[in-house]
């Protein structure tokens, strides 16, 4: 076989073994991506797992989904009323953006490590649905394992949520009021964001 001939033969072995470099991959999730665990919010409870299951795996994405990202008008947090005494003005206007930033902060590997615990139990007391809105009232425990030099890693409280029902069905948080029990609550953390 003449040397061209080699060359060619040789050039195209090496096209058909390198066909895989064109094929696509499984892309890899970004970090805090959305996990598996999250549930679609048909119920107003189940926003509360979602939001539980969030924490435990460090998701910001999915923690924000809880709220909505944009399918309901408005979010407010209203903190518990002696931070919110004790630090006045901090809490004033807190909103969607205030919270991501806040949960994105907080869920960094560098404030929350890998191995520390990141842990939300809420326990419902009381929910009412009406139409498209419903009221949950839940305790809280909160443990997170953050690096911060100041602010509370164990938290206890009582969570009021107020949600709506989006025009997808799905429900979402529009305003979450917080109420200590003793000790440290989450508007004890919060209020360094």
């Amino acid at each position: 076989m003449p040397p061209t001939c080699n060359i060619i033969l040789l050039a195209f072995m090496l096209l058909l073994s390198g066909c895989e470099l064109f094929t696509t991959r499984e892309p890899e999730p970004p970090t805090g991506a959305s996990g598996g665990d999250w549930v679609f919010p048909s119920e107003p409870c189940i926003v509360l797992d979602n939001l539980q299951s969030a924490v435990g795996r460090r998701s910001s994405v999915d923690y924000m989904r809880s709220f909505g990202i944009g399918a309901v008008e408005s979010f407010s947090f209203i903190p518990d009323p002696k931070t919110n005494a004790n630090f006045p003005g901090r809490f004033d206007g807190w909103d969607l953006a205030r919270e991501r930033k806040f949960v994105e902060s907080i869920f960094t590997k560098v404030t929350l490590p890998n191995d520390s615990i990141a842990e939300l139990n809420l326990e419902v007391d009381r929910s009412t649905e009406l139409g498209d809105s419903a009221e949950i009232t839940a305790r809280y425990n909160l443990h997170l394992g953050h690096d911060l030099d100041e602010g509370p890693r164990e938290m206890e409280g009582r969570a009021e949520f107020s949600l709506r029902r989006g025009n997808d069905g799905g429900w979402r948080i529009g305003t979450w009021t917080d109420f200590r029990s003793i000790g440290s609550c989450l508007s004890d953390l919060k209020r360094l964001f």
